[in-house]
């Protein structure tokens, strides 16, 4: 259940210990529960804790105002009639306790330790700390190759995403990039041209009229994901238009619902045919062909970067260390953190230049980063965060906060609008999604002591900092996250690299660290400083039955269950749905709508005979059209339509729902899942879609496809779920024609 536990296993033998004998005091009633069920569990699946002559796990005590083992153990046993069984002697005969019991009683405070939720005052004597006070590299690099394939990297990446994006501007009109979710205007009208800069008027479709009450200040921005200095393709709508569109353009401003653009008459052929239709009585789209703003700021910063004593930690010409004063110069504050999480936020704060920690899904990750700012700050030390994304960042800043009713394991909580232990800033406020950033944190960052940043908006802030704490780092790529590395001193990286990499424009990803994370490139396996890190072991999300195969394929076995997650009624927690169906084909995505009919009748099912609230279900699927499918279909069927969430695994990383069904979609005779089936990243968006539920997970799809081995596929995994599934009775086969419409 903790590190503790861990030492004090590998200090305890069986075999020369003997099982304690309680005395009256020992079995009364005292001070609190201690959670002795998830110790027990942890330990039953130990070998070297089994009894070598009954059939009992060993739970060795440690005294009892410190951590230190004792060669005393109180046995445990799961009876098949009288369940979980605590056993010790009493008056010379072995006594056994019913585990509710047992948890009250003075003599379970004498395991208290083994479960990660308790902090002794001191260490054993001969237990060692996880992280050496100086890490030499392990896999150090090349210092001029790094930082060349940093910025050949940059090139090759906004070459592939502009061609991208032509070729999907090629095949579609804005209006069905807009409805797919990608960054587009429908329909715009030509006002006037001066000196070859068109100005557009948006035309809002009636939906959207009475959104903003008259306020379309950074509307186009927020709606439609076009912002100025992007460069973008004009789509004609007349079905008589020139050969040539879409033309390409750049946004030179936008105010309120107009927007400037310029062509880019080099690259358009029929140019005389183009500027009339364009000064005509047509109306046109736009479409996003790139936004070259991230990609200079990359380019900027790794030059930046060059000079930079961060250099030397890139590519491991010098040991880490760990002597920093801010642990010395601030108290903990959240006295709820478990040892790791305690660890982990001790470890960040001694660090000189670097730390990471590797959060698996509902391990505290955040809570354990909000701590380490609020330390930092107490330290005197300006903090600057990162996420990669927008949503990401609200997350970190505001997470579930309401205007009455701040997140405790969020930044808000501790800022000026909450216990004011810090000045808190956002960057780009105004643009974000979470009305409360919106509303309560404005741009200035001089006299904040905590300034919270996109890695791509970092660029655009007038200081240097103490500390960086990036979070989400995993899904950044190296020369994303190299834009805040050149503002600070030294940083925390927080991520899983066993879930989903930074986004590639490219169809395969990268064969080279430089495309994936920088906690990647330091940290994880064979990373320069392999080990300059934790891990967060205890998770508190999931029932152990969906935490298991994550556990076990992800994370080798290393996942503890810190909390009892109940199961919903008549229900396993985790079940699998074998059906076929045809897929159909849209521009590079896939819909199968045989499988959407049977998740639509599962999620009737759960509203119907649980009590679980519609905002509390949620779909995965890999496929943004069979998510557009599903959402028609839910409308048409079900009452609360709006109240579920819908989305591909990829925008589902980093929420949680009581219940999730994930929808698979592909159905084949060759067993052929596309980017699911890579090996490269396709287990790792399994991993996502696995880790989403708290108390119950279905797995819709065709298992025989997923069992099946094809070139390129990760067989293997898929056969070990399918198998998991089978020999667990979870695999229910689905005759299409018994659903329901």
């Amino acid at each position: 259940m903790s590190l503790l536990f861990e030492y004090a296993i590998d200090q305890f033998s069986p075999a020369d210990a003997s099982l304690y004998t309680a005395s009256e005091t020992d079995l009364s009633t005292g001070d609190e529960a201690i959670p002795v069920r998830p110790i027990a569990t942890f330990a039953s699946h130990h070998a070297d804790l089994s009894h070598p002559d009954r059939d009992w796990t060993c739970i060795p005590l440690h005294t009892v105002d410190t951590a230190t083992p004792t060669d005393e153990f109180v046995a445990y046993t799961d009876h098949e009639v009288r369940g979980e069984l605590f056993l010790v002697y009493q008056d010379g005969s072995i006594e056994p306790i019913a585990a509710d019991q047992f948890r009250d009683t003075h003599l379970a405070t004498r395991m208290r330790y083994w479960h990660s939720d308790y902090l002794p005052d001191t260490y054993p004597p001969g237990y060692n700390a996880p992280i050496e006070d100086r890490e030499a590299p392990r896999n150090p690099v090349t210092d001029t190759a790094l930082l060349s394939e940093f910025q050949t990297y940059i090139a090759d990446e906004r070459a592939a995403t502009r061609a991208q994006n032509e070729a999907r501007a090629r095949t579609n009109t804005a209006r069905t990039l807009y409805d797919r979710g990608d960054a587009a205007i429908p329909r715009l009208h030509c006002q006037a041209e001066e000196d070859g800069e068109y100005q557009f008027r948006v035309d809002l479709d009636p939906a959207l009229e009475d959104r903003r009450n008259d306020d379309w200040a950074y509307f186009v921005e927020n709606e439609f994901g076009i912002y100025q200095e992007n460069e973008v393709l004009i789509h004609a709508d007349a079905d008589d238009a020139p050969h040539s569109f879409p033309v390409a353009a750049e946004v030179t401003r936008i105010r309120g619902l107009t927007i400037w653009l310029t062509v880019a008459w080099e690259t358009v052929e029929n140019t005389g045919a183009v500027r009339a239709y364009l000064h005509g009585e047509h109306t046109v789209g736009c479409s996003k062909r790139l936004n070259p703003v991230p990609f200079d700021r990359e380019r900027a910063a790794v030059k930046t970067l060059r000079e930079d004593p961060f250099r030397e930690v890139l590519v491991g010409e010098r040991p880490l260390t760990f002597s920093h004063e801010a642990a010395a110069l601030s108290e903990p504050h959240d006295d709820e953190l478990n040892q790791e999480q305690q660890l982990a936020v001790e470890y960040a704060l001694l660090a000189d230049d670097l730390f990471c920690i590797h959060g698996p899904p509902g391990t505290g990750k955040t809570r354990t980063l909000v701590e380490i700012v609020r330390r930092a700050v107490d330290a005197g030390e300006r903090v600057l965060v990162c996420t990669d994304s927008n949503q990401a960042l609200d997350n970190l800043v505001a997470g579930n906060s309401t205007s009455d009713t701040p997140d405790a394991g969020s930044l808000h909580a501790y800022g000026q609008h909450g216990t004011d232990e810090f000045r808190l800033a956002r960057v780009n406020a105004g643009r974000s999604m979470q009305s409360l950033v919106e509303q309560r944190y404005e741009n200035s960052t001089t006299e904040a002591d905590v300034v919270a940043a996109t890695n791509s908006s970092a660029a655009t802030l007038p200081d240097n900092f103490d500390l960086l704490v990036l979070d989400e780092a995993t899904q950044a790529t190296c020369t994303a996250s190299c834009i805040p590395l050149a503002r600070v001193d030294r940083a925390v990286l927080a991520g899983d690299h066993q879930q989903l990499p930074p986004f590639s424009a490219t169809e395969t990803p990268p064969d080279s660290a430089y495309g994936l994370s920088l906690f990647e490139h330091l940290y994880a396996s064979r990373g320069v400083y392999e080990a300059v890190g934790l891990q967060l072991k205890t998770q508190y999300r999931m029932h152990p039955d969906i935490a298991y195969l994550s556990n076990r394929e992800f994370y080798d076995d290393s996942l503890r269950t810190g909390r009892v997650v109940t199961t919903l009624t008549e229900r396993p927690a985790l079940e699998g749905y074998n059906i076929g169906g045809s897929v159909t084909v849209a521009d590079t995505s896939r819909a199968n709508k045989t499988e959407a009919r049977l998740v639509v009748q599962l999620i009737q099912s759960l509203l119907t005979d649980t009590d679980v609230p519609p905002e509390e279900i949620g779909v995965i699927t890999p496929y943004a059209a069979h998510a557009r499918l599903l959402r028609d279909l839910l409308d048409k069927h079900t009452e609360h339509a709006t109240a579920l969430t819908v989305d591909t695994i990829d925008s589902f990383q980093g929420s949680e729902k009581t219940a999730i069904i994930i929808s698979l979609v592909r159905s084949n005779a060759d067993g052929v899942l596309g980017f699911l089936g890579r090996p490269t990243d396709g287990p790792r968006r399994l991993n996502v879609a696995l880790t989403r539920a708290k108390r119950y997970c279905a797995v819709v799809g065709d298992f025989h496809t997923l069992r099946y081995d094809s070139d390129g596929k990760c067989t293997e995994l898929y056969q070990r779920l399918t198998e998991h599934f089978e020999s667990t009775g979870r695999l229910n086969d689905v005759d299409p024609a018994f659903l329901s419409f």
